[in-house]
């Protein structure tokens, strides 16, 4: 790796982590988008997952007082059986197909009021698990999906950025120990990498929290709306 290279993902770790510390969504999709420039699929996700989990324990170290366990333990139950049927499907399901079923999960979230009986079947840990868990595995985008339907449950921003930290810690890093033992990622291949990538990353989480007490919690949730809406249409096109 270049020194231009490792410059470059320093400064783009300390902004995403910034960005998602403050809207608990964006950063991931962003380095997502950037590390696959330059690496295949198999490399790419578990790397992302690596970076991501990094960033993600910066954040919810940050923001720890506001943890909630009964929040999320449903949902990292589910996540575990879905990404273990994404890493045995991984290859054999077409990208594009599945990013739509993504893009249009978030878009539905995001926008469909979720008060009814029949939505409320969707409206649940369980289903954000199974999904968000299977995505993570599948193409990396799982955190608008986690965010997505946590922004439906009403919480502060504070609450939300922590325990959507604490959710993507466990589902990067269930996907990079499934992406060492099925496909053989070497983690120690990128580990002084993904430590420098952490420590700007860290530096992007304490920045977020002071800024994120400036921010309403009405227009948090219409900013975090539209950055949703806009992350998913960068999927679609």
């Amino acid at each position: 790796m270049s020194l231009e290279f490792i410059i470059f993902f320093s400064i783009l770790s300390f902004l995403t982590s910034l960005l998602t510390s403050v809207f608990s969504v964006g950063g991931g999709l962003i380095m997502l988008v950037a590390l696959a420039q330059y690496f295949s699929p198999s490399t790419l996700i578990p790397l992302h997952g690596a970076i991501q989990l990094s960033n993600n324990l910066s954040r919810t170290y940050v923001y720890k007082e506001f943890f909630k366990w009964q929040l999320i333990k449903n949902i990292l139950i589910a996540t575990i059986f879905g990404a273990f049927c994404a890493i045995l499907l991984f290859g054999s399901v077409s990208e594009k197909v599945l990013i739509w079923l993504i893009a249009g999960t978030i878009l539905f979230f995001t926008w469909v009021p979720l008060d009814n009986f029949v939505l409320s079947i969707i409206k649940n840990d369980w289903f954000c698990g199974f999904i968000s868990g299977f995505a993570g595995v599948f193409i990396g985008a799982n955190g608008p999906l986690v965010t997505s339907y946590m922004r439906t449950r009403d919480l502060s921003p504070k609450v939300l950025v922590a325990n959507h930290g604490a959710v993507m810690i466990f589902q990067h890093s269930l996907k990079i120990i499934l992406f060492m033992y099925f496909f053989k990622f070497s983690l120690l291949d990128y580990l002084s990498f993904i430590i420098i990538l952490a420590i700007n990353g860290f530096a992007g989480a304490l920045l977020g929290k002071k800024l994120i007490g400036y921010i309403s919690f009405e227009k948090f949730n219409v900013v975090l709306k539209l950055l949703l809406t806009l992350l998913a249409l960068i999927l679609l096109f």
